[in-house]
């Protein structure tokens, strides 16, 4: 396994250098008595500023001050002899690989993804369910469960899931997943475990970007707040006082409204008192509710998914309402929520010291399907 994710580095090293490996240099160093990596440096030309550069770009790097007689160091020029990339191995055969890309130094240890091996890929063909289909596979229900949350920004499983498709949960001995593939008939969705320096371990895309996306604060543009989230708020209908856990967006009529995350349409219709009303499912906590509206955008239909920031309809005065306005309500996990100061999540991305490490995961992944 270490041998692959060697290579599956070397290729993110021609991946991005954007050479041919034929028109590099490289330069094999054994460390000898003396020798330092400002030797080295030196003597292929390259600038104090550069090793410093790189010796600050991660915690790991520091340990490049300190090198070993018999230790081994490559380094890569561009065939300008501008730098390119580092290898170095210790006595303890730990690895750090660092790639230059513009002015910025990415790095990587083999630390990092020692937690890889061995992998253990569970491939379920769904036949009934998913919950049914991946039991009957000798999933747990936890790990049904994570598969569901991690991979419910993009794929509804009453939905979108059809006979033949695909799941690989890709396993190391740990409790969680630390791969998911879903490859179905319309779509494919991907999610790969990441742990951050805060510790805590969330799922990406390949490109390192969690899955879940950001929410805008507001849906639509609107004159003015005519109503705000309160526990006990006088209805001009109903004569009486009642909570109002929903934000009222007083706009014209055909204002245009838009999903404030990714997600998946669960109702397209009229909803009581709501009038025409759009919820949409955003992973497997969130829901937004739209009301009152005058019409649904084109295409829009129940069961499809949405994008941030897409028209899914217009205002309007539907079911008891007293004029032109938005309905808007925020749930986590079925209960609402002030939408003006409740903390949404925000997608996060890998660290950049942490990106290499991550693909070379990734790569390792996909390659033992």
């Amino acid at each position: 396994m270490r041998r692959f994710l060697a290579g599956a580095l070397l290729f993110l090293l021609l991946l991005n250098s954007g050479n041919a490996l034929a028109k590099d240099s490289e330069y094999h160093f054994i460390v000898k008595h003396g020798d330092s990596l400002s030797g080295y440096f030196s003597k292929l030309g390259l600038s104090n500023r550069l090793l410093a550069n790189l010796l600050s770009a991660s915690p790991q790097n520091k340990q490049l001050n300190q090198l070993n007689i018999g230790e081994s160091v490559i380094i890569r020029l561009h065939s300008n002899r501008r730098f390119k990339s580092l290898s170095y191995r210790s006595h303890k055969k730990d690895t750090i690989e660092a790639l230059l890309i513009g002015t910025r130094f990415v790095s990587s240890s083999n630390k990092d993804e020692r937690n890889l091996s061995p992998l253990l890929v569970t491939k379920i063909v769904i036949n009934n369910s998913f919950g049914y289909d991946a039991q009957k596979a000798g999933l747990g229900l936890s790990v049904v469960n994570t598969v569901v949350e991690a991979l419910s920004w993009h794929l509804n499983f009453d939905t979108d899931l059809h006979k033949g498709d695909r799941f690989f949960i890709v396993t190391n001995g740990k409790k969680k997943p630390i791969g998911i593939i879903y490859k179905g008939k319309n779509k494919s969705v991907e999610a790969f475990s990441h742990t951050n320096e805060r510790g805590k371990t969330s799922y990406y895309n390949r490109h390192g970007y969690t899955l879940n996306a950001s929410f805008l604060r507001a849906p639509l543009k609107y004159k003015r707040i005519s109503s705000k989230f309160q526990l006990s708020r006088y209805h001009p209908i109903l004569k009486t006082y009642r909570p109002h856990r929903a934000v009222d967006y007083a706009a014209d009529r055909g204002t245009p409204v838009v999903s404030t995350a990714d997600g998946v349409v669960k109702l397209k219709g009229w909803k009581g008192a709501l009038g025409k009303a759009i919820i949409i499912k955003h992973g497997a906590n969130y829901t937004t509710v739209y009301a009152h509206l005058s019409k649904y955008a084109r295409n829009l239909r129940q069961g499809g998914s949405v994008k941030k920031g897409q028209v899914i309809g217009y205002v309007g005065s539907t079911g008891r309402s007293t004029g032109a306005h938005l309905h808007y309500e925020l749930r986590f996990k079925g209960k609402r929520k002030d939408p003006l100061s409740y903390k949404l999540p925000k997608q996060q991305k890998v660290a950049g010291s942490k990106l290499w490490g991550f693909r070379a995961q990734v790569s390792a992944i996909l390659a033992s399907l």
